[in-house]
């Protein structure tokens, strides 16, 4: 067979494609994320601790987001919920 027909019982003995080329790259990206591959991106994969349960001992809870190096170049703090103590605590950026 050639690498343009195909055989169909109900269209005949031969069925002709045509293969669409690929479209062209964008040249305007609006947004960047890190893969492993990559190693200095602009958006960094941080993980965030609870402080309270940190400091009494008990289990911390760890969320894992995204976060811009250069809008936010210090360390992170948002109020997540830890579901050990049942309430909204402070997590912070760990290492």
């Amino acid at each position: 067979m050639k690498a343009g027909a195909l055989s169909n019982p109900l269209l005949g003995n031969r069925m002709s494609y045509r293969v669409a080329a690929a479209p062209a790259p964008s040249t305007t990206s609006f947004r960047s994320v890190v893969t492993m591959a990559k190693k200095k991106g602009v958006r960094i994969i941080v993980t965030l601790e609870c402080t309270e349960a940190r400091g009494i001992g008990a289990t911390p809870s760890r969320y894992c987001t995204q976060k811009n190096r250069r809008n936010t170049p210090e360390r992170l703090e948002l109020k997540k919920y830890n579901p050990h103590l049942q309430k909204y605590t402070v997590h912070r950026e760990v290492k």
